[in-house]
């Protein structure tokens, strides 16, 4: 029994299983399995039973002969809103100026104004940099007041009229707060006595406010008091607009439509694109000589293999001491 067990333990530390073995089968309600025979959804997968009667008999999952597609990055035709068919691939997509949910099945608007019904931050952020998602709302961060559609940084000062506000360069009395906001693109001081300004990648700071200004919601202000971007964000340079902007990493799994979707600018590489991911089924997914580790990175697969049997080999080790207990 024991060895076994030791046996069970080594063949799943090398298997892998791929997101698009998965993709097709997951769900939320059994709507979303009527692509399926006889399919309906159980614990989050569609599963398929025998035709005739009540049966109750598993199956393996067949598509109808009318196939359709409930996902994002599945293949055509395309059923979901919001969603077309990409001619090249023939896959389905979500169109221009949506992204998808997180579980892949709904396009969502990539704009959402505050006050708006959202599900992640980035909808928010697309339209104004303070604000986030919270209660599946648009509001304003911490700090931050909503004001003639905007996040204005509101500072710790009462007033009465904007005349009043001036001397701090805030030109906004707020009537619902009674209290001094910044315009925008200006941002709060460290103790919200007075209004500042943005400043770019690299420059002097004193909070992460002022760097997201022109670097967006991914940068910060960093131990070095120079403005910078977080560990999850990348720095990107726009040669056109002769600006620094702070991008989101691609990950692995992250949606994609075309394999440059999953390429991005290595930090420390003179800035050689990250070639290591490929768009497939509308994710970004190791290439063939690559394989993925801990669901996140992509390294070459003796490497891969190494890794998993670092944490076999010390089983291995007391295998013969362990027999003989």
């Amino acid at each position: 029994m024991r060895f076994i067990l030791i046996l069970s333990f080594i063949f799943y530390a090398l298997s892998t299983i791929s997101a698009e073995d998965l993709l097709e089968l997951s769900c939320l309600t059994d709507e979303q399995c009527m692509q399926f025979e006889g399919g309906k959804c159980l614990d989050s997968r569609c599963i398929c039973t025998a035709r005739g009667g009540d049966s109750e008999e598993r199956v393996d999952c067949q598509p109808k002969d009318e196939k359709r597609n409930n996902i994002v990055g599945g293949p055509c035709p395309c059923t979901l809103p919001h969603a077309e068919c990409d001619a090249q691939t023939q896959q389905c997509f979500c169109a221009a100026e949506y992204l998808p949910s997180d579980d892949r099945r709904r396009c969502l608007s990539l704009k959402v104004p505050l006050n708006g019904s959202c599900e992640m931050a980035r909808q928010c952020q697309s339209m104004d940099t303070f604000a986030d998602c919270q209660t599946k709302r648009c509001t304003c961060q911490e700090n931050f007041v909503s004001y003639e559609g905007n996040c204005l940084a509101l500072l710790d000062l009462n007033c009465s009229n904007n005349a009043m506000c001036e001397t701090v360069d805030a030109s906004i009395c707020l009537p619902q707060t009674a209290k001094c906001a910044c315009p925008k693109d200006l941002v709060s001081n460290e103790n919200r006595s007075a209004c500042i300004p943005g400043v770019d990648y690299a420059t002097s700071c004193t909070n992460s406010a002022q760097c997201q200004v022109q670097l967006g919601a991914g940068s910060m202000c960093d131990n070095n008091n120079r403005c910078s971007c977080s560990p999850k964000h990348y720095a990107k340079r726009d040669e056109t607009l002769n600006s620094t902007v702070c991008e989101l990493r691609v990950p692995y799994g992250a949606y994609c439509r075309r394999t440059a979707d999953c390429q991005q600018m290595s930090d420390g590489e003179d800035n050689v694109l990250n070639s290591r991911m490929e768009c497939k089924w509308g994710e970004c997914q190791c290439r063939a000589e690559f394989q993925v580790v801990n669901n996140e990175h992509c390294v070459v697969k003796d490497a891969a293999t190494a890794n998993q049997l670092s944490l076999i080999l010390p089983i291995l080790t007391i295998w013969p001491i362990y027999s003989w207990i």
